[in-house]
C-alpha cells in the first residue's frame, strides 16, 4: 500500500514538473513581450552587416552567453528571494503635470519631460523624441512577474502624448521597452 502511494506520488510531481516546464517554454516561446521571429527581409538586411559571418551575426564585443534551464531558475530565485535595502520607494513618486498644448508644437529651449521609470519625453530644436518609454503598470514581461512602476500618474495622458519623431530605446530590458507601450504609441511614432 505505502509503495503504491509512493509511486502515485512521485507521478503526480514529475507530471506537475513536467507541466510547469512545459508552460515555462509555451509562455517565453508565444507571449508578445518576449519577441518574435525575425522577419525574412529583416534577416537579408542583416547579412549585408560588417559584423554577419558564418551564417550568423556576431556582436563586436562580448555578450552574456544563453543561460541554461537551471541558471534560469537560479537567476530567478535570486531575484526574488534577495531583499534590496531601499529597492523600493516608501510612497508613489511624484511626477510635474504638464499642459498637452505645452507639448504640441513646443519651440522653446531644450528640455526634458520625466514619465517615470526611465521614460523621458526629450524636446529639442523642433523635434520631439521619447526616450526608453516604459508606461506600463509593471515592468517585466507579464504583470504578474513584477512589482508595480514607482509613480501611478504620467505628466499627461499617455492618449494625449503629441505626435513623436523618434522613439530611442537604451536597451531591451523590460523598464526600458515594454510591449504594451510601444502598442500605445505605434500610430504617434515617426521612427524607432
Amino acid at each position: 500500500m505505502f509503495k503504491l502511494i509512493l509511486k502515485r506520488t512521485m507521478i503526480t510531481i514529475i507530471a506537475i514538473v513536467c507541466l510547469l516546464i512545459i508552460a515555462y517554454f509555451l509562455f517565453t516561446s508565444f507571449y508578445p513581450s518576449f519577441g518574435g521571429s525575425i522577419s525574412i527581409e529583416r534577416q537579408l538586411t542583416y547579412q549585408h552587416s560588417k559584423q554577419f559571418d558564418n551564417g550568423k551575426f556576431n556582436n563586436t564585443k562580448p555578450v552574456p552567453k544563453d543561460l541554461s534551464f537551471k541558471e534560469t531558475l537560479n537567476v530567478a530565485y535570486a531575484f526574488f528571494t534577495t531583499k534590496v535595502p531601499n529597492a523600493r520607494p516608501k510612497e508613489d513618486l511624484k511626477v510635474t503635470k504638464i499642459d498637452t498644448s505645452n507639448l504640441a508644437n513646443y519651440s522653446g529651449k531644450t528640455r526634458l519631460v520625466w514619465f517615470g521609470h526611465s521614460s523621458f519625453l526629450l524636446q529639442i530644436e523642433g523635434k520631439t523624441i521619447l526616450l526608453d518609454p516604459m508606461f506600463g503598470k509593471v515592468a517585466a514581461p507579464h504583470p504578474l512577474l513584477g512589482g508595480n512602476r514607482f509613480n501611478t500618474e504620467f505628466p499627461i495622458a499617455i492618449a494625449a502624448l503629441p505626435q513623436i519623431d523618434a522613439v530611442i530605446f537604451s536597451h531591451d530590458h523590460y523598464d526600458h521597452l515594454d510591449y504594451e507601450t510601444i502598442v500605445k504609441i505605434k500610430d504617434k511614432v515617426g521612427h524607432y
